[in-house]
């Protein structure tokens, strides 16, 4: 049975223009202004609804707040034409996981995978977002660097801090060679960092290769890691047409959606006070935030207790819009706890 989704956009041809993308795999309906969707919502059963943030009378806001109350198995999501980081506020405290912008590069696109994700709990995979001879190469892990494959992606396992900033080099190199910024060295060495130091936890929830300090907020990595076999992770890295990207997973799925948020908000916000943001003396958050700032867009991808997948997007024609905000998480599937 088809799901059924809302479009709530007082623009009509970005309105159509959504409807007539989705429509082939979904039952989709269209309105206008805040009790437009309220009257479809009441009325149809609704699996979905994305709704601008500005609308004529009562805002998109207002409208997942009226879900959240009254219609809480729908799922909701946002998009806007303005810059994001404004909206991350009203994200952390209204738990929204996804903005998306009106006006970038993958836009029309970046909505059918954001609804497809959201549906089906099927998350994981850089190659949802790209054409379907798009190739993925994960046969080879454990050998060599090779350079960014054509319209693919290629992944390599880390087993040590050794093995990270070697290959990082190499990939930061050859990404540059394709036309990332420099600034690409300090997304692989943030994501890798994370998924080597912060992401590997024991069964009680501690670091296994950091020492926490919480009254500070502090966390102090290990020397010279040598990862145990199942806290090897994955890099992943290369290049289409359009696109440059660098994928990262790890086997726990330990960073938390709201956690993204929290750094986030704390590094876009401003402490009055000083003028300078609230976490700029944060020991941790600014990496997040950074990648975010570097990446067309930065998408993370949560399994609880399984995986964490994190992806950073780069516009090999510079960048043309602001970028979105992509949260996933899902529950560990039930043959993930036996």
């Amino acid at each position: 049975m088809k799901k059924s989704i809302l479009i709530v956009e007082d623009i009509h041809s970005i309105r159509e223009a959504i409807m007539d993308l989705l429509s082939t795999k979904f039952n989709v309906f269209g309105a206008e202004h805040f009790e437009e969707a309220v009257w479809y919502l009441t009325n149809e059963k609704i699996d979905l609804t994305i709704t601008d943030i500005r609308l004529p009378g009562k805002s998109g806001i207002d409208l997942v707040k009226l879900i959240q109350k009254e219609f809480p198995h729908v799922l909701y999501a946002l998009m806007t034409a303005y810059n994001i980081n404004e909206y991350i506020k009203y994200a952390k405290d209204l738990h929204i996981w996804n903005i998306i912008p009106k006006y970038s590069f993958l836009d029309i696109h970046l909505i059918e995978v954001m609804v497809e994700k959201l549906l089906s709990n099927d998350i994981f995979g850089i190659e949802k977002y790209f054409n379907s001879d798009f190739k993925v190469y994960n046969q080879n892990i454990n050998s060599e660097f090779e350079e960014a494959p054509n319209n693919g992606i290629i992944y390599k396992q880390i087993k040590s801090d050794q093995d990270r900033s070697i290959l990082c080099g190499k990939i930061s190199k050859n990404l540059i060679q394709l036309g990332a910024p420099k600034a690409i060295q300090q997304v692989l060495e943030e994501l890798t960092s994370n998924a080597m130091i912060r992401a590997p936890r024991t069964q009680e929830g501690d670091y296994k290769y950091q020492f926490e300090i919480p009254s500070h907020d502090m966390v102090v990595p290990l020397d010279n890691i040598q990862l145990m076999p199942d806290d090897y992770f994955l890099i992943g890295y290369g290049a289409t047409e359009s696109t440059i990207f660098i994928v990262v997973r790890d086997q726990f799925g330990s960073l938390r959606k709201e956690e993204i948020l929290h750094r986030l908000d704390r590094h876009i916000s401003i402490d009055e006070s000083t003028g300078f943001p609230k976490g700029l003396e944060d020991s941790h958050g600014r990496g997040l935030y950074i990648c975010r700032e570097i990446s067309d867009q930065l998408i993370f991808n949560i399994e609880r207790g399984v995986c964490t997948e994190t992806i950073a997007m780069i516009n090999r024609e510079g960048r043309t819009g602001f970028k979105s905000l992509s949260i996933y998480e899902v529950e560990p599937k039930p043959e993930a706890n036996q």
